[in-house]
């Protein structure tokens, strides 16, 4: 679950690290809206942002990893412990 929301983020977004953007996901990442909700003026200003520094795409890709590698432990820790 924690590595298909972090490839959703990277196929909206333009965060990832890795060159995998197809011409498909171009017309989606440039898609705006003429007249935005607050809360699509507040998703796009945090797409800008995440995508302009790279120290933001460099912590949520740890932020993924981190929780990928907590609930793989998880499921190992709990039944040993059983």
């Amino acid at each position: 679950g924690t590595f298909a929301l972090y490839s959703l983020i990277c196929r909206y977004a333009k965060v990832s690290r890795l060159p995998n953007r197809q011409p498909a996901d171009e017309r989606i990442s440039s898609y705006k809206l003429k007249v935005p909700t607050p809360e699509m003026e507040r998703a796009l200003n945090i797409k800008e942002s995440l995508e302009k520094t790279s120290s933001l795409k460099t912590a949520l890709l740890l932020l993924v990893l981190m929780g990928t590698s907590m609930i793989i432990g998880d499921g190992i820790l709990t039944p040993a412990m059983s």
